[in-house]
């Protein structure tokens, strides 16, 4: 799903023709707060699946809103935090437009002041389409010189500018840390040059837990791949439905119901506890720093979990200033992908 538009569409095409009793979606977080009318006036519960790459605030709340969401915006505050502390010197940030439209950028930032950085030098692409030119922001911090740098960029403007930075030799001795997707193991990397590069999330595939071991196994067993976070996210939500669905008995099952029973249920997922309701919304997953290595055995890029932080909460009011000050309207779900 993309845009207010249509999800509108889909919302009333869904509830009204296909007269379902519960709905389960990637959308952005925006869009789906501006529909509230149509899943309230017809009391058939949301359930929002997204990578949280804005900030959920006071009005994101509703008795028939949930929410399952990876917190881009923790991951990126922990690993502003964590780097800092590292690292030291001031940190300069890399992105493009479209990734500096979310609440991404401004986390990163809010954690590394927690550090103590004393500024934060920024640039961003100018291109919008056409193709991929990330060497400018690879000229930036040769000119800057930072104690370590950041990056938020997507496809093949990540992979890029990665593919710049290990060729710049002025460039080896500056720490990386870049957005999970761009050294994520789903993509299957081969290049030995993409090792040492730090990243942070509230999920991995090499977490230590049973719950996630065991999904992991099952996922790997079934489908010959590893499971990328939309499938850690619907398989932690379909645990949510399924405790929910407890506390039903024969055909008593309606839409108003289900929303209850969605609101204070609980589940053991890969992550740790899950409770998916909106009042408030619950953002508690620890954040896992990692670190990318080579694994000779398979051949590929893999993150070690090096590091962990229990992040911050969305209700701290420099977060939530970061939320409101955002005025880009950016609609898309899978930012960063």
């Amino acid at each position: 799903m993309g845009d207010f538009k249509i999800v509108e569409q889909s919302l009333n095409k869904l509830i009204n023709f296909d007269e379902v009793d519960l709905i389960i979606g990637v959308v952005g977080t925006k869009v789906i707060l501006n529909a509230h009318e149509i899943y309230e006036k017809y009391k058939v519960p949301v359930i929002l699946n997204n990578l949280g790459g804005y900030v959920p605030t006071h009005s994101f709340r509703s008795p028939y809103l949930f929410y399952n969401s990876l917190d881009l915006w923790k991951s990126e505050w922990a690993m502003g935090k964590w780097s800092q502390k590292r690292f030291g010197g001031f940190p300069a940030l890399s992105m493009s437009i479209y990734e500096s439209g979310y609440n991404m950028h401004e986390c990163y930032r809010l954690g590394a002041s927690i550090s103590g950085a004393p500024f934060l030098k920024m640039d961003i692409t100018k291109n919008m389409s056409g193709e991929a030119d990330t060497f400018p922001l690879i000229n930036a911090l040769m000119k800057h010189a930072p104690g370590h740098a950041h990056v938020l960029l997507s496809g093949r403007e990540g992979t890029q500018f990665l593919d710049y930075y290990k060729k710049t030799s002025l460039l080896s001795g500056i720490p990386v840390s870049v957005n999970p997707f761009m050294i994520d193991e789903c993509l299957e990397i081969s290049d030995r040059d993409a090792q040492s590069i730090y990243s942070a999330a509230t999920w991995s595939c090499l977490l230590e837990n049973p719950a996630n071991r065991s999904f992991v196994d099952a996922y790997e067993q079934a489908y010959s791949r590893q499971p990328n976070v939309y499938s850690m996210l619907a398989f932690e939500t379909g645990l949510i439905v399924c405790e929910a669905l407890k506390g039903f008995e024969n055909d008593n099952y309606s839409g108003e119901r289900m929303a209850k029973q969605l609101g204070k249920a609980d589940a053991e997922g890969p992550r740790g506890k899950i409770n998916v309701s909106t009042m408030p919304v619950n953002a508690d997953q620890p954040v896992y720093i990692r670190k990318s290595f080579y694994d000779h055995k398979a051949g590929l890029i893999k993150n070690e979990i090096i590091d962990s932080d229990p992040g911050i909460s969305w209700q701290e009011p420099d977060v939530l200033n970061a939320a409101y000050q955002n005025t880009s309207g950016w609609e898309n779900p899978y930012l960063c992908v």
